[in-house]
């Protein structure tokens, strides 16, 4: 039966060059779905300053949600003091190190009270002297500090900031400085600094300036000679375990604490790339189940295809005795054949995609610009099993019919189209309808919340299916309703006519893909534009203060508050503090926990600086174990005022809060707010994002002005904002969510632009027969281009009609979700491009082809066939 299949391939490499190339694209998108899941399982980064440590100890970063993705706590977990004596008593352990880490800004000392900023590259960090051992980092030059005044800097940072050992520097955490004099230079360890930069102080130092002096960023272990690090590790979290578990500290599933080795240590010291793998895992599930139902889709229509263009040859087959089980065989073989050579030569191509990907997330500023991808074999493997699988299941469903019907029914059919569908075909396509419509926006109405955005995302894939199994009715439709316009043109507008009403199941392969591709574009750039609007205009009215004081530095020490009271004029001051929590319900019978942004607020007086739009209860309840949330984290939650929310902060202690507001503007300010002192304690620098000040009844005022900018001249990193700037910078990291979307898809959505070419050319050039059978008849060349214009407009037409219709209601369905509102927000010129492009596309996929295939003669492509 294979070498039938591949003699048939053979002579007939038209449609199977399509069949071919919709699974080489199809497979490499798998591939680069599996390619990033891998990656988020399995990539990470080297350490650099804990690359001497045998094994380190820290915080677990990740909650346990049963049957579901465990999260990243975005704030980091810090150790308990307590626990490094444990650790010193493990047997095996030579040394223990308590590492303090603080993030901090660099001035050089001119004497001015803010000091010359000095930017770097990358984040500079404060630690213990202690903490050099982990590097290991060498002095190489000057001595180690000796008193709370003296630095010692990593000789790159040195070097890039032109400073010298004896030079002094201003050194600051947030906008709290100090003078330090440097000591000495430390070189950097073999892995080199590329990530961050060091400055190190006497141990009491460092602890000063940690925001939390009862804990440690992490415990380093120096194993002794010929310790193991795996065994050791394990040892280590034996005996903290059972020494918790004896003293009951450590309950909180935030305060576990956990081992690394090898690579794995660079997750403790780089929490950006555990986040990222966070990101990626849940990612590239969840698109690469869209992905696979997509490419199954758009390989099932293209075999179709295939098949309705042989349907004369195969039921030739039926009448010379082939059985039904001969005939699913034939094309079975065939489908093994294309789909295993293409799955094959499409993994290549999805690792390079997958690294595309990468580099847009990193653009996008998703992922670090240094995480590399796991360029692990299995994706490809799993790409080839299920793009293979796939196809073949798309072509038994496309041999179904003319392998069961009787050969004499089978000729009939091969020289004439059925004219009606069949009743299940009918029936099934309807009640897809009729199931994305629910999903779409009955579904928003009911389970408000992030179902309801997942739900109305998802609907969109069972639209296309449905209006894809009524797609003939469809096609008939719009030929009744442009065949009036024919009929300016006598002989092509006939024949387009007639072509369109007697094919339709032909044209309406054409019409899927297309519309598939048009509503994809829609939909994605509606929820964007949604989310990108609405948030800009609560971030833009909601804030109601006169001045918005931020800093260019990590943060703004909690301090600054109390000095900006004491200008004259201030009449209220609301420190803002930013962070992300994790929210945990119960999702469809299931433990779910997602990350939400968070800001810690002080509610009195909230009114004067701040409008969220609180639709239940009153922000003046804000303290204590309260919390504050937007309407779409309430409705995900199922929670109201009074009931209580279960949050894990940023840093993974957990809370029971009660709600004692409900209010609009989510996406402008952050769905969750809590107290502002709760929220910074579980943050790792513990200092503001910014402070909203109000100059009360006599609002702006140069007085209060002047003596803000004084304060400013003083404070590194101090600046003054207008309320409009810091709205404009609010809504930008919703709008970097929404772009992550665009990205993700974005693969897809090229792939689903491959397939409408490919499928639009592989309909024409199977029509060459028909066009030689017109001209042998006496019709020209001009008549049949013609025609196939007309054609290619009911095909366009319908497409475009369909992929609006089917884009909607997700549209609609998403705007519910995230705005409460059933009115997307639409930009009238982007959807006209879209169906501008998708109507050029179309129409030259159908032109070009067109016109190749009336270069031949015409008997010569008669008796070729196809």
């Amino acid at each position: 039966m294979f070498d039938i299949a591949w003699s048939t391939i053979k002579n007939r490499k038209g449609g199977f060059i399509a069949a071919f190339i919709a699974v080489i694209c199809g497979s490499a998108v798998i591939t680069a779905c599996g390619v990033l899941l891998m990656s988020g399982l399995l990539s990470g980064v080297a350490p650099e300053r804990y690359a001497g440590a045998t094994v380190m100890v820290g915080g677990k970063q990740t909650k346990d949600v049963k049957e579901n993705f465990d999260p990243h706590f975005p704030e980091r977990v810090t150790v308990p003091a307590s626990t490094a004596e444990q650790v010193s008593r493990v047997d095996g352990v030579e040394k223990v190190v308590r590492d303090r880490t603080v993030e901090m800004n660099l001035h050089k000392d001119d004497g001015s009270a803010r000091g010359e900023p000095v930017r770097l590259d990358q984040p500079l960090y404060g630690h213990g002297w202690s903490s050099t051992a982990l590097g290991p980092f060498e002095l190489s030059e000057g001595s180690r500090p000796s008193s709370a005044r003296e630095t010692v800097l990593d000789a790159g940072l040195a070097r890039s900031a032109g400073l010298e050992v004896g030079d002094t520097a201003r050194l600051s955490v947030g906008t709290t400085p100090h003078v330090y004099r440097i000591v000495g230079l430390v070189d950097a360890p073999a892995n080199g600094l590329d990530r961050q930069s060091a400055a190190f102080f006497t141990d009491a130092q460092a602890t000063a300036l940690s925001p939390r002096p009862d804990r440690l960023t992490a415990i380093g272990v120096l194993g002794e000679d010929g310790a193991d690090a795996d065994d050791l590790a394990g040892k280590i979290e034996d005996a903290v375990t059972g020494a918790d578990a004896a003293t009951g500290a450590n309950a909180d599933p935030g305060a576990k604490v956990v081992t690394y080795t090898g690579d794995g240590i660079g997750d403790l010291e780089f929490l950006d790339v555990g986040a990222s793998r966070g990101f990626l895992v849940p990612l590239s599930a969840s698109f690469g189940g869209t992905a696979l139902g997509v490419v199954i889709f758009v390989v099932s229509s293209t075999l179709g295809l295939v098949v309705h263009q042989r349907r004369r040859e195969l039921a030739m087959l039926r009448a010379i005795a082939a059985t039904p089980r001969q005939v699913h065989k034939l094309i079975g073989s065939e489908v093994l054949l294309v789909g295993v050579t293409g799955a094959v030569l499409g993994a290549a191509p999805g690792f390079l995609a997958a690294g595309l990907m990468r580099d847009a997330f990193a653009h996008a500023g998703v992922l670090p610009q240094d995480f590399e991808l796991s360029f692990n074999p299995l994706p490809a493997v799993a790409a080839v099993l299920l793009t293979v699988l796939g196809a073949r299941l798309a072509g038994f469903i496309a041999a179904f019919r003319i392998a069961r019907i009787q050969p004499v029914e089978a000729l009939s059919e091969s020289e004439a189209e059925r004219e009606e569908l069949g009743s299940t075909r009918k029936t099934v396509g309807v009640s897809l309808l009729l199931l994305g419509l629910v999903a779409s926006i009955v579904l928003p109405l009911v389970i408000p919340g992030q179902v309801a955005i997942a739900g109305a995302g998802g609907a969109l894939v069972v639209l296309m299916v449905g209006s894809a199994l009524i797609s003939p009715i469809l096609v008939q439709a719009a030929t009744r309703m442009l065949t009036p316009l024919f009929k300016r043109s006598r002989v092509s507008g006939f024949l387009a006519g007639a072509n369109s009403s007697a094919n339709a199941r032909r044209l309406s392969s054409a019409v899927v893909p297309l519309a598939l591709g048009t509503a994809m574009a829609l939909m994605q750039l509606s929820m964007l534009n949604t989310v990108e609007a609405t948030a800009q205009e609560q971030a833009a009215t909601g804030v109601v203060s006169d001045y918005v004081i931020t800093s260019g530095t990590t943060g703004l020490s909690t301090g600054v508050a109390g000095k900006v009271r004491d200008v004259d004029g201030v009449e209220t001051v609301t420190p803002v503090a930013r962070s992300q929590v994790l929210l945990n319900y119960i999702e469809i019978d299931k433990p779910a926990s997602n990350p939400f942004s968070a800001q810690g607020l002080d509610g009195r007086d909230l009114e004067n600086t701040l409008d969220l739009d609180v639709r239940e209860g009153s922000m003046d309840k804000l303290r204590g174990d309260t919390v504050a949330l937007s309407w779409m984290a309430a409705d995900t939650a199922r929670v109201d005022v009074g009931d209580t929310a279960d949050i894990n902060l940023g840093d993974g202690v957990h809370k029971k809060l009660k709600v004692v507001a409900v209010y609009g503007n989510g996406l402008g300010f952050g769905d969750i707010t809590l107290p502002h002192r709760m929220l910074t304690e579980h943050t790792a620098n513990q200092q503001d994002t910014a402070l909203l000040v109000s100059a009360g009844s006599s609002g702006a005022s140069p007085q209060v002005e002047a003596g803000l900018e004084e304060l400013a001249a003083q404070t590194p990193g101090l600046a003054v904002q207008s309320p409009q700037e810091f709205g404009a910078v609010q809504q930008g990291q919703f709008a970097q969510q929404s772009w992550t979307n665009l990205i993700a898809n974005g693969l897809l959505m090229l792939y689903v632009l491959i397939a409408v070419v490919n499928t639009l050319v592989m309909a024409t050039t199977g029509r060459s027969r028909e066009f030689a059978m017109l001209r042998l008849i006496g019709t020209s060349k001009r008549q049949t281009r013609r025609m196939m214009f007309l054609e290619s407009w009911v095909v366009i037409v319908t497409a475009v009609l369909i992929g609006v219709a089917i884009a909607i209601p997700p549209a609609v369905g998403c705007a519910l979700g995230l705005t409460g509102q059933p009115i997307p927000h639409i930009q009238p010129l982007a959807w006209i491009g879209i169906i501008a492009f998708v109507t050029l596309l179309g129409w030259l996929s159908i032109s070009l082809p067109t016109r190749s295939a009336l270069r031949s003669r015409p008997i010569e492509a008669v008796y070729a066939g196809e």
